[in-house]
């Protein structure tokens, strides 16, 4: 496993070469994999821009993208929807959700944005003081009793 965060002062660019060097041999196969991980998540126009500069979402893809160099199996992000915008928010769901079936790769996020979460997971568990208290469907929790009220509360909606 690999936890990931990326130079603040490197480019977009300069972070993922620096990071493939490391992972991957081959010169020829580092470059291909950098470009298609930058087409992948739409980082064309900001990789020559510093990390430190890229916005909270250009971020995010960024630290996935350096994960994804790797090749994984299990990718765990912890708190990948804490502040960013709706729109961010909708955009990050969709590449987690393209990642588990294109790519294959099992998923475990911890988030407190309950409606963000349930969103984008197939199974979701609850925990309170280190213990699983509910475990299920997004829509299987929501109804769980131990789950509302260690967590929920009884008036959370979620479509």
């Amino acid at each position: 496993m690999v936890a990931l965060g990326y130079f603040h002062d490197l480019t977009l660019l300069e972070n993922l070469k620096a990071i493939a060097e490391i992972l991957i041999p081959d010169e020829k196969e580092r470059e291909t994999k950098i470009n298609i991980l930058i087409s992948k998540f739409e980082l064309d126009a900001v990789r020559d821009i510093r990390a430190h500069f890229l916005s909270g979402g250009q971020k995010r893809k960024l630290v996935l993208a350096l994960a994804l160099l790797s090749e994984p199996k299990v990718l765990l992000l912890d708190e990948p929807f804490a502040a960013l915008d709706v729109l961010t928010i909708k955009m990050l769901q969709q590449i987690i959700v393209n990642l588990q079936t294109e790519n294959n790769i099992g998923i475990c996020i911890c988030d407190h944005q309950a409606s963000s979460l349930l969103s984008c997971v197939d199974i979701a568990i609850v925990l309170s003081n280190c213990k699983i208290i509910a475990k299920g469907t997004p829509a299987e929790l929501i109804k769980d009793p131990n789950a509302k009220s260690a967590y929920f509360g009884d008036s959370f909606n979620f479509n």
